[in-house]
């Protein structure tokens, strides 16, 4: 059964969905030589905006899908979720979810009117469970139907965390829906860790912000992610850093070049290997 984690932050540009993608990415670099759904992950790109898949898919993104991922949210009953999925451009045990824009935004207004609508995606995706190793979502930047699914369909959470005052404060509504997920929905959920995102090393703000963090949630606290240009021109030229920069010599065993960016998003998909395993074991 597959592991589902739900990238989650109500404040937007906080490294949502470059967490998704390079942990989508890096998990499918260690997962290579597996076999079977062992080796396969999926993406699930719940922001309307559609920049995870963009990152994933660039050369289908503008592709007419007959269905898409609105249809899974909306239809009753549902689209089969198995004539869906779509393989990645850079990674052959890399998938995901077609979706658009428009559909997205009509889903986000049509979910409050329908039934069940807080677990719509959590049932679609309960039809490929066995077929993956890892289910990685993005989620949208507000509170709403489309972050409430994401949550519920979650068995871990990971929350990016922009190094600055204001990246702190948005917290505490994010942490009240999550409480009301495992209260009504979902009471394994659990949140993996809180990741300190566009670290900038020459702002005097940002050492404070990674010891508040620490002091406010100790063993939650995840290695950060330093700003980094190698970040910004993989997102540009729609790819995972990985692929943009990648070892001399590739190895599942070690999926992190010279870059610092490579090297941290590594960190914390060994991270995540570790505890799931521990998990499952």
């Amino acid at each position: 059964m597959a592991i589902t984690i739900t990238i989650a932050n109500e404040k937007g540009g906080v490294g949502k969905t470059t967490t998704a993608v390079n942990l989508a990415a890096g998990l499918a670099l260690r997962l290579e030589n597996e076999d079977g759904p062992a080796g396969r992950v999926l993406v699930v790109d719940m922001d309307p905006q559609g920049h995870a898949l963009l990152a994933i898919a660039f050369d289908k993104h503008k592709d007419v899908f007959p269905v898409s991922l609105s249809a899974l949210l909306t239809e009753t009953p549902p689209p089969s979720i198995q004539r869906m999925i779509q393989h990645s451009d850079h990674h052959a045990n890399l998938y995901y979810i077609p979706s658009d824009h428009t559909g997205m935004i009509r889903a986000a207004r049509e979910l409050p009117s329908l039934m069940a609508n807080e677990t719509r995606l959590q049932k679609a995706l309960a039809q490929v469970q066995n077929q993956f190793a890892y289910i990685v979502i993005d989620t949208p930047p507000n509170t709403g139907d489309l972050l409430v699914n994401s949550l519920v369909a979650a068995d871990l959470v990971v929350i990016p965390v922009e190094t600055s005052y204001l990246g702190v404060s948005g917290l505490i509504e994010l942490q009240r829906t999550i409480e009301q997920i495992k209260t009504h929905f979902r009471p394994e959920l659990k949140i993996f860790g809180y990741l300190p995102t566009l670290c900038d090393e020459q702002r005097a703000e940002a050492q404070e912000i990674l010891t508040e963090l620490q002091q406010r949630y100790k063993t939650l606290m995840l290695p950060p992610i330093h700003k980094a240009t190698d970040l910004a021109y993989a997102h540009s030229a729609h790819m995972d850093v990985f692929t943009y920069k990648p070892p001399r010599v590739h190895s599942t065993e070690s999926i992190a070049s010279s870059s610092r960016a490579t090297q941290e998003y590594s960190g914390l998909v060994e991270a995540v290997l570790h505890e799931t395993r521990k998990r499952n074991s």
